[in-house]
């Protein structure tokens, strides 16, 4: 009886491990998608040959504030 007891403890907590522990490889996944979807921001008036920038603010060269490009 005891050994029955035992064997349904340990497969319960195997199953509880493997559900807690399983999406944490989703959950990564899903930033690393987030990640690749970031804007990128170029000065409209291309003072410096298509240089872009990861965040938006003004150009050094003419000042222009920088306008968001499409990622292809």
């Amino acid at each position: 009886m005891r050994k029955g007891i035992y064997i349904l403890s340990f497969a319960c907590l195997f199953t509880i491990g493997a559900l807690s522990t399983g999406c944490g490889d989703c959950k990564n996944s899903t930033e690393q998608l987030d990640g690749d979807e970031s804007a990128t921001y170029q000065c409209p008036m291309d003072c410096e040959n298509g240089k872009t920038y990861e965040e938006a603010g003004a150009c050094p060269v003419c000042k222009m504030d920088l306008a968001e490009v499409e990622n292809s």
